[in-house]
């Protein structure tokens, strides 16, 4: 008897063990959640791929402490052709390091994980391969105490009657190059974060004051702290924070006339100054520009609502082709006048080239929000100009020239072109280009005739003739190029834009470079 009793326990043990290496034994599993998201090398620029990311528990040293052996965690990944990743873990609080060859390092502290959480993460490249790779350290300070990344922080309307109290306080292996702050949002560059607080070149922001009011956020928001070191290294410091809502009005009106453009920048743009040399040899020149690719991001504006004057601000959501659902994505304080035009930019990687996007603002207040304005966008796809005629170092060239170029590929239903071409000896002056962009309207070729000269007298382009430029100088040397090139998908209308030059043709777009300058000589006529 004593031996069958053994004989069925040994046959039990046997049994747990064989459930436990097949996987069929369950044990009640910790709690899971997800970070994913996207990482870029810039405000509205180009995916990183083949970047490693890793979450590590918050204060858990350097290695990450999951589960050994546990098929329900991953807490790397290595970002894709669109430079997506996710990592799934346990619930807790942890701290995200992005690291990748030639790039700078960026880490995010403060990432609560309880279901998903969504997080964008910008990755430069390195400034100096030579210096260090390590992010900033940096502390914080709130109303007059220290606060941890991921902390939740209660703040009262007494605490805030001054204002949001802060420090923030960097040091590292590399000089500190920015350090930004926002209330509501990531903060960066002005063009695509809007309002943000910077302080350059310093260690520290010193005893600082952010207005809440300015942000138009009320309610659970964040306080994000973005710090970049001379060597592009990035720490990034998310901190979650209650403010005190406002008393909900009954109704609320909404704004009007929503606009949506999108704005496709066939070159990458940063935001921030580069020199660059112009593929034709032409020199350096000074301009907004980071290495190749391009940038997306879709201008949103409207007017305000008539209840402008008494309410916090407008919120934004929006929706992607597919998805059922809109998402908060940013909110913009209130001017507190009537008659105020508002602008908010999405610079989200989530953008895509031919992939409608909806957006829709509320005025609110409290937990009061107007009805919804609607508008809508499609990128369009990147492009560019080649230089036909004349021909780079062309000789013998008329002195009434006519000028040829192409497309690289034909992006929606209208380009508009401007020929620009100066005088090598004498510099910019006399200012010789076919004006208007209108007038060369999905055209390829310009004739002599239809370039004019600028007047700065009338300050506008006038006919060349009766000027001294009613023909180019004889065996003299020029150059030209394309100064302007954008294409609509509906130029009258348009709802979409694909910028492949701006060379400061226009106001109403980031400076692109263009990629071809041509030089020629004329000849005797």
């Amino acid at each position: 008897m004593e031996m069958k009793r053994i004989r069925w326990l040994l046959l039990g043990m046997i049994g747990v063990a064989a459930l436990a290496l097949t996987g069929c034994f369950f044990i009640s599993a910790r709690p899971t959640g997800k970070i994913e998201g996207y990482v870029i090398d810039a405000g509205a620029g180009s995916p990183v791929v083949g970047a490693l990311v890793t979450a590590y528990p918050q204060g858990a040293g350097d290695a990450p402490s999951y589960w050994v052996g546990s098929p329900y965690f991953s807490p790397t990944a290595v970002t894709d052709a669109n430079g997506h990743y996710e990592l799934v873990l346990p619930e807790g609080k942890y701290t995200v390091v992005v690291e990748k060859d030639g790039y700078a390092t960026s880490r995010v502290e403060g990432v609560v994980v309880a279901s998903t959480v969504k997080l964008d993460i910008i990755e430069k490249p390195v400034f100096n391969p030579n210096w260090p790779l390590e992010p900033p350290e940096v502390t914080v300070t709130i109303e007059g105490q220290v606060v941890t990344p991921g902390d939740e922080i209660v703040l009262t309307a007494d605490q805030l009657s001054d204002g949001l109290n802060y420090r923030v306080d960097a040091h590292g292996p590399n000089d500190i190059s920015i350090i930004y702050a926002a209330l509501g949002k990531t903060p960066g560059a002005g063009f695509t974060t809007g309002t943000r607080e910077a302080f350059y070149s310093t260690y520290t922001t010193g005893d600082a004051v952010l207005g809440p009011a300015n942000y138009g956020v009320e309610g659970r928001t964040t306080f994000e702290v973005v710090v970049y070191d001379m060597n592009e290294n990035r720490t990034h410091l998310v901190f979650s924070v209650i403010l005190p809502e406002s008393a909900a009005p009954p109704s609320i009106q909404p704004p009007a006339n929503p606009k949506a453009l999108a704005v496709t920048l066939s070159k990458k743009v940063s935001f921030y100054n580069e020199t660059i040399t112009v593929p034709s040899g032409s020199g350096d020149i000074e301009i907004h520009a980071a290495p190749e690719g391009g940038n997306l991001y879709v201008e949103l504006t409207w007017d305000a609502s008539p209840d402008d004057a008494s309410i916090t601000g407008y919120r934004v959501y929006r929706r992607l082709a597919g998805e059922t659902d809109y998402t908060l994505i940013g909110t913009v304080a209130a001017e507190g006048d009537p008659t105020a035009s508002y602008t908010f930019r999405d610079a989200s990687p989530e953008l895509q080239v031919g992939l409608e996007t909806t957006y829709q603002v509320r005025a609110y207040m409290g937990n009061t929000e107007s009805a919804a304005v609607e508008a809508s966008a499609t990128p369009l796809d990147t492009w560019d100009v080649r230089l036909l005629e004349p021909a780079d170092n062309a000789t013998d060239v008329s002195c009434t020239p006519a000028f040829r170029w192409e497309p690289t590929k034909i992006v929606g239903n209208d380009q508009l072109y401007r020929v620009w071409i100066w005088d090598t000896v004498q510099g910019w002056w006399p200012f010789l280009s076919s004006g208007d962009p209108e007038n060369l309207r999905n055209k390829t070729e310009c004739t002599w005739d239809e370039i004019y000269v600028y007047s700065l007298d009338l300050g506008a382009w006038i006919s060349k003739e009766g000027t001294p430029f009613e023909r180019l100088q004889p065996h003299r040397n020029y150059e030209w190029y394309i100064d302007f090139a954008v294409a609509y998908d509906d130029y009258d209308n348009p709802t979409a834009v694909s910028v492949a030059i701006n060379d400061g043709a226009s106001s109403d777009y980031p400076g692109v470079p263009a990629t071809d300058f041509f030089q020629f000589t004329t000849g005797a006529h």
